[in-house]
């Protein structure tokens, strides 16, 4: 069974307005605030609030209308059950104290925030904002706890309730509403802010991470699949930079991934193999009686010859003995391991012979070559012959 007025005999009603609530609230509430509690007020005054829209009723949009709410709900006067849909109960004005911070109301919780935060107290104004995070934003009382005490964590026992409410806001956005998750959630954020606090010690830098700095920890380990032994095992290949940072550190280890090192033994393998690398191209350079250090291209290219064409150490160190002395040695030892690859040659002797038999063709070469004058059919003329072939020009323009 449902009773109510109708809109015609609710409009011959009256609403009965608390001089209180015109004394110590309306003065400090905003237009908006005052028409949507008095509307609001008739409505539940008259029993026509299931038939007729608020916002529509005032012309205002539902975000509005529910700012308004939330206004009186710090105040003590009105109590938000729901939000979509909108269920808001009206208070009674019962002795309330300043600000709306009423008598009893989580008392246990108060004790315990109080307790927790000593020897500060909550006052009056703080205490609207702890009744929010319950009311508003939906979070149980253990995991207010929960929410200060972290608060604190950071920011120490002085924390400001701004603060605070910012975070039990996100916490809220992200479905952290009970003691189970927050504890949860607060594990993660301890070990992104350990492991991103490692990072800047390594570095001398004694200083708390950034959010920032710790949403990229939490990056590689969670996105990435880095282990935080990986993570320091990396920081050394840093030291070429003038001022180390996450950011720098952020693209060496995007790289380092794309090459499937991830874990502190494959980085370590793959230093190894670097260090190998470049010791036997120094090796190569010494024995072509080269002083300077290899390029990093002619390191990649030694690798290639050694480690794709699969050319023995002896040979190619014995092709780089071939070049000493030549103008282009590396040039040189290039086209010697290439051609002993494509002759599949594999022993120092066989490279041997290869190159006494170059050496033999060279000379061969060089015994029947001719100058290039020679290389031609040669004619001797004589002078009655040479006569036939000059023109005399006189008889011809005669």
């Amino acid at each position: 069974m449902i009773i109510r007025f109708s809109l015609d005999a609710a409009r011959r009603l009256f609403t009965p307005v608390d001089n209180r609530f015109i004394l110590d609230f309306l003065p400090d509430a905003s237009d908006v605030c005052i028409r949507v509690y008095l509307y609001g007020l008739m409505l539940c005054t008259s029993g026509a609030a299931a038939e007729m829209d608020l916002g529509d009723a005032l012309g205002l949009s539902e975000t509005a209308v529910k700012e308004a709410y939330v206004y009186w709900q710090k105040q003590g006067l009105v109590h938000i059950r729901g939000e979509e849909p909108l269920i808001v109960e009206y208070l009674d004005l019962e002795p309330t104290k300043e600000g709306g911070v009423i008598p009893g109301k989580y008392a246990s919780l108060v004790t315990a925030l109080n307790s927790l935060i000593a020897p500060r107290q909550f006052d009056f104004r703080e205490l609207v904002h702890v009744y929010d995070w319950i009311e508003v934003y939906g979070l149980d009382e253990e995991t207010v706890l929960e929410l200060v005490s972290h608060c604190m964590s950071i920011k120490n026992r002085r924390v400001s309730v701004n603060y605070i409410d910012s975070v039990a806001r996100t916490w809220s956005e992200e479905g952290i509403k009970t003691r189970e998750k927050a504890r949860a959630y607060i594990e993660g954020y301890e070990l992104k802010k350990h492991g991103a606090t490692l990072i800047l010690k390594q570095w001398n830098k004694q200083r708390k991470p950034t959010l920032d700095e710790m949403s990229l920890y939490e990056k590689w380990v969670g996105e990435w699949g880095f282990t935080q032994e990986a993570i320091l095992a990396s920081l050394p290949k840093l030291t070429v930079t003038g001022s180390p940072n996450f950011i720098y550190l952020d693209e060496l280890l995007d790289s380092l991934r794309r090459e499937g090192q991830t874990s502190a033994p494959e980085i370590a393998k793959a230093d190894a193999k670097v260090a190998e690398e470049t010791a036997f191209a120094r090796l190569v350079f010494e024995r072509a009686g080269k002083i300077e250090p290899a390029t990093r291209t002619q390191k990649a290219q030694i690798s290639m010859y050694l480690n794709e064409l699969k050319l023995p150490r002896e040979l190619m160190l014995f092709g780089a003995e071939q070049c000493r002395g030549a103008n282009e040695p590396f040039g040189m030892m290039k086209k010697l391991w290439s051609e002993w690859h494509e002759k599949k040659i594999t022993t120092i002797e066989g490279a041997r012979k290869n190159l006494e038999e170059k050496s033999k063709d060279h000379r061969r070469g060089k015994q029947f070559e001719k100058p290039l004058k020679l290389q031609y059919p040669q004619h001797t003329f004589t002078d009655e012959q040479l006569s036939h072939l000059l023109v005399d020009l006189d008889k011809d323009i005669e």
